[in-house]
């Protein structure tokens, strides 16, 4: 067994047949395994999984946040490489053939491209959630280590990420504290653009922009809250209006640098709720500073 891919579920019999076709149906010469670990209160999902007879399915009573359904899957897993895939992501063709060639050149801890599944997303709100989240995943970008890496597409050799603990439970930016973590023990983290995966983006605006409200609560409770010294803790509360607006401003720039011509013009009219995402996430920020708020338990 070369690989284990392994999907956390909750009530996502909407989505997770196209994610295990696209999965199912990889062009690869080598052994590989899928596991669903779910904690839906009904059998729609296992209904679904059945009907892909080469899928192990996993259920677990009480409902986990996504990290806890990795952890598991992880210590069920066969294979040395798992790949971690939200149940809303499509793999292209040769994903999985892509990751074993990473995974052999050496990368223990890497990530694939993210783009927007135009024919499941909702409008404009599946833009602003995907171009505000995935900025630095597009396939046009270069092979280069990275700081922190998205759960939606994550290849991780299995002993480094069990010996780190695997995922805290926590709802939303797992993937960032976990990611943060390991490259303070000194693993290295690696874009891939070779690995290209398509992401349905079907929130409602209104919960988009509390999503990002929440990664800028959580941001500051994992990154900064144990770890700030006073003096430190004031100049990031006077600088924060900067780091949000350059935040902002990197969102839209990157989007203009790597997307096709068509999607460039998309990014110059989602500018101004890119932007006021960016205010959205600062408030959030400023909430967990001013409070002394924990990792928010809310996705």
């Amino acid at each position: 067994m070369e690989i284990s891919v392994i999907i956390p579920s909750y009530n996502t019999q909407n989505v997770i047949a196209d994610t295990l076709e696209s999965v199912v149906n990889q062009s690869a010469n080598f052994d590989f395994e899928v596991i669903v670990v779910d904690c839906s209160e009904n059998e729609q999902v296992k209904n679904v999984v059945e009907s892909f007879p080469n899928v192990l399915f996993h259920h677990e009573t009480e409902r986990f946040n996504p990290g806890i359904g990795r952890n598991i899957g992880a210590k069920l897993a066969k294979s040395d490489l798992l790949i971690f895939l939200d149940a809303d992501v499509i793999l292209e063709r040769n994903a999985l053939s892509a990751a074993l060639k990473e995974y052999r050149s050496g990368k223990k801890m890497f990530g694939g491209a993210l783009e927007l599944n135009k024919q499941k997303s909702k409008g404009v709100a599946g833009y602003v959630e995907h171009y505000f989240f995935n900025h630095e995943s597009q396939p046009g970008r270069k092979e280069q280590e990275r700081k922190n890496l998205s759960s939606a597409f994550m290849c991780a050799d299995k002993a480094v990420f069990l010996n780190a603990g695997g995922f805290k439970n926590i709802a939303r930016m797992q993937d960032t504290e976990l990611t943060e973590r390991l490259v303070a023990k000194g693993i290295k983290l690696y874009f891939c653009p070779a690995l290209v995966a398509l992401q349905t983006q079907d929130s409602p605006i209104k919960s988009v922009f509390r999503k990002i409200f929440i990664n800028g609560r959580n941001l500051y409770s994992i990154r900064y809250k144990e770890n700030t010294s006073t003096t430190k803790s004031l100049m990031l509360f006077v600088l924060l209006p900067l780091m949000a607006l350059a935040k902002g401003m990197r969102i839209v720039m990157r989007h203009l640098k790597y997307q096709t011509l068509k999607n460039k013009i998309k990014t110059v009219l989602l500018a101004p709720l890119l932007l006021l995402g960016a205010f959205v996430w600062m408030v959030g920020f400023y909430y967990s500073m001013i409070f002394g708020l924990p990792i928010s338990k809310t996705r």
